[in-house]
């Protein structure tokens, strides 16, 4: 097919893709001066006793595709046949692919994300009304056209309802952005399409799809998880959006929305409440720029309840650059200045409103972005940032409490230096709540002194951007206090971490143990492509070896623990060609074996993630004797592509998430208890819900462990100790939801008393360094002991 000139009455000018089925070209009607896209059969998919089938489906893609005529939709032309090729002209596309986007990490504007998706389901709700299925809508069959307008291609396996040629219990379709009944093999109809859009707006509110992993994990948790919401990962999205995603995205289609007319009016509905919420905000700026109460600025919605689903108003890029970039530009132009400023009376002095009570201590604010390491602060007056759409890969948002004591005498003369030492402390302590992450508890109170010099006290290079800041807040037990929430660069403070051990000859205890690594290499006869490449236990067997130097545990891919223990999986494969030549002097057959081609990649369990992928043959590998020795080259190859960092700078630290409920616990000390478990070193965030007759939380805990476990040791403990009783106990556990109960008898004053009263939970069996920097009564630092 290469070497051909025309199809039909079309010329060939080039090759501009290959898929599943076959080469797409660009051609040339040359009668009406017309360029086209001609998609073709691949000629192995015409082989055998399947090829009527192939040409059933590939005309019915013609048939279905032509009997559409929308605007948001590519059109076919003309589907025919020439010299055993068979061939579809369609309309053809100057844009790019939805995916192309989305692999760049671009992020769109509301009023972007509103435009694309109602164009979109203007497209799927006209298909539908006339019958026919989409099957497989995701990034890849939507394009951004040049003028921002959407054209949503390949109808190759929609289904037309009518059509007894597609039966259920055919699978068809993208699993990332399959419905489940599309993957049971289950009838379907347009809510099933509606499904799949819903993924694609999901991975627009938050730069990820909802359901990632392998292709049967992926299923998995199409047909039992529900994902987060979205707002949990970008802090922008507004709950209206939340509750949209979580109707399209419904197991069951009855839940579902039931037209993609009803979908798109929900996400402009969604989106109008969303700016008429920032349009009414308001932001009060004391003169430290700390900005209280502060809603992040919204983009501004370009009439996205009435914008043409033809994309025919939309603004044309001026420049192939600009074009390549619509995303990013239209949103740095749609952000409106909303918040109006007032200024703060100046008869209160920082130090009177550091220590004034009031209902808004525990309140988070706004505040400024950390500076990146080696730049100076923000000045004085400058504008806060809004928080971060979502974490990037190798961050996560953290959430700890600074303390600072302001008896100090450092701070008689000097409020400044108070303030300025409490943000630092809250900075370090996210710091310390990282490192609780990747390192067991003992480890860290044994190394303590070094990890603080070096590592906590220089939070500016890990410490990204701060999302939220509370007010200070002088408490009951003496100590001033200030809640932060922040991105922390995780993998940059593990890479320090690494060198760290090796400069100062430390020997770490890892937290939850050191990664473990699955492997799988399979190795196939380059002479015989059709036959299924074998896993080769030699050569796994020497990448596993080279492993375990590490430290670190290996499985064979496919062993029964190996899906439930593995972080990562290594997997290889290679194809071997036998050479062979008989020698003229005494006709003598010698052969070698060579290794022709070979791919190399590392997944990340915990996220889908592929971290590695080479297929570039490495240097220096010649021809071998037999097959074992080739495959013994192979699997010591493979292993040279890997080293302990690798892993180590990989290794997923995400913490455990529970949902803690406590039950009879006075309703007077929500803030108290709030404030205690954010404060607790092993809580990487505390996010209460509103829900009556018992307090919950969202906890993510660092440890390794069981659910109850974790709790037991890392927050109730604690919370008991300071108490001076066990006041907490643990109750129901359900997975990762756990039950906590407060004794009643804990409710006398005394007792209840030393919530606020005594040191915070999180001091007691700190590190000693650590307690003396704030508690200086003797008495007080026995007790923290005890």
């Amino acid at each position: 097919m290469a070497e051909m000139n025309s199809l039909g009455k079309y010329e060939i000018r080039r090759e501009l893709g290959r898929g599943a089925m076959g080469v797409v070209y660009e051609g040339f009607d040359p009668m009406i001066k017309r360029i086209v896209a001609l998609k073709t059969i691949r000629a192995d998919q015409l082989a055998g006793e399947n090829a009527e089938t192939v040409v059933a489906r590939f005309r019915r893609e013609a048939q279905a595709a032509g009997r559409l005529n929308h605007p948001n939709i590519v059109s076919i032309y003309d589907f025919g046949e020439d010299q055993g090729i068979w061939f579809i002209a369609m309309e053809y596309i100057k844009g790019r692919e939805l995916k192309d986007y989305f692999q760049a990490n671009e992020r769109f504007a509301t009023a972007d994300i509103v435009r694309i998706m109602t164009q979109m389901l203007a497209a799927l709700g006209y298909s539908h009304r006339l019958g026919v299925i989409h099957r497989d809508i995701k990034p890849a069959n939507v394009f951004v056209l040049d003028d921002g307008a959407i054209k949503v291609a390949d109808f190759g396996i929609a289904h037309i309802e009518s059509s007894n040629m597609t039966q259920a219990g055919s699978v068809i379709g993208t699993p990332s952005y399959m419905s489940p009944e599309q993957i049971l093999g289950l009838p379907i109809d347009g809510r099933s399409d509606l499904f799949s859009a819903g993924v694609i707006l999901y991975q627009f509110l938050t730069g990820e799809r909802p359901f990632i992993g392998s292709s049967t994990a992926t299923m998995h948790k199409v047909l039992e998880e529900d994902p987060l919401p979205p707002s949990r990962f970008n802090v922008q999205v507004p709950g209206a959006m939340d509750a949209v995603v979580k109707k399209a995205l419904a197991k069951r289609p009855d839940d579902r929305y039931q037209t993609a007319e009803e979908f798109a009016q929900a996400i402009g509905a969604a989106a109008q409440r969303e700016s008429s919420s920032a349009a009414e905000a308001t932001m009060i700026a004391p003169a430290d720029s700390t900005v209280i109460n502060a809603p992040v600025a919204k983009a501004a919605i370009r009439g996205a309840a009435s914008q043409p689903t033809q994309g025919a108003g939309a603004p044309r890029p001026s420049s192939a650059s600009e074009r390549d970039s619509l995303p990013k530009k239209s949103q740095s132009t749609a952000i409106a200045i909303i918040a109006v400023i007032a200024l703060v009376a100046i008869g209160a002095g920082a130090w009177t409103m550091m220590n004034r009570p009031t209902a808004d201590d525990a309140k988070l604010v706004q505040a400024p972005a950390a500076k990146p390491a080696g730049q100076a602060g923000a000045a004085p007056g400058a504008a806060p940032v809004a928080p971060p759409s979502k974490a990037e890969p190798g961050t996560m948002v953290i959430s700890a409490i600074g303390f600072a004591n302001p008896n100090d005498p450092r701070y008689a003369n000097d409020k400044a230096l108070l303030a300025a030492e409490l943000r630092a402390d809250s900075k370090s302590q996210l710091v310390g709540k990282a490192l609780g992450l990747m390192l067991d508890t003992g480890s860290i109170a044994t190394n303590y002194d070094v990890l603080r010099d070096r590592l906590m006290l220089k939070s500016g290079n890990y410490v990204t951007t701060v999302v939220q800041e509370s007010a200070p807040r002088l408490g009951k037990d003496g100590l001033m206090s200030m809640t932060t929430q922040a991105v922390v660069n995780v993998r940059a403070l593990q890479k320090s971490l690494n060198q760290m051990s090796r400069d100062e000859r430390i020997e770490f205890i890892r937290a939850g143990g050191d990664p473990k690594v699955a492997v799988q290499i399979i190795v196939g006869d380059a002479d015989a492509p059709d036959v299924p490449a074998q896993p080769s236990q030699l050569a796994e067997n020497l990448l596993k070896e080279r492993i375990k130097t590490f430290g670190f545990r290996t499985w064979s891919e496919g062993a029964s623990d190996a899906g439930q223990g593995a972080d990562f999986i290594v997997q290889g494969e290679a194809r071997i060609r036998k050479l062979s030549m008989r020698l003229a002097a005494s006709g003598v057959v010698v052969s070698k074996y060579a290794l022709t081609s070979w791919t190399v990649k590392c997944i990340d369990r915990a996220t889908g993630e592929e971290i590695y992928f080479n297929t570039a043959l490495p240097q220096g590998m010649g021809s071998y004797a037999s097959d074992g020795e080739a495959l013994k080259a192979i699997g010591a190859k493979i292993a040279d592509e890997f080293s302990r960092d690798f892993f180590l700078q990989h290794f997923a630290m995400t913490g455990r998430r529970v949902t803690l409920t406590v039950e009879g616990m006075p309703a007077t000390a929500d803030d108290a208890l709030g404030r205690e478990l954010m404060g607790l070193p092993a809580v990487i965030m505390a996010t209460p819900r509103s829900q009556s007759g018992s307090r919950v939380y969202d906890l993510g805990l660092a440890g390794a462990g069981s659910e109850g476990d974790l709790v037991a040791s890392r927050v109730l403990k604690p919370l008991n100790t300071k108490l001076g009783q066990a006041c907490f106990t643990l109750g129901a556990i359900a997975g990762d939801k756990v039950t906590v109960i407060f004794d009643k008898g804990c409710g006398d004053a005394p007792i209840f008393a030393r919530l606020e009263t005594n040191p915070p939970a999180g001091l007691y069996g700190a590190p000693a360094s650590r307690q003396k920097e704030l508690i200086k009564d003797p008495e007080k630092l026995r007790q923290l002991n005890i």
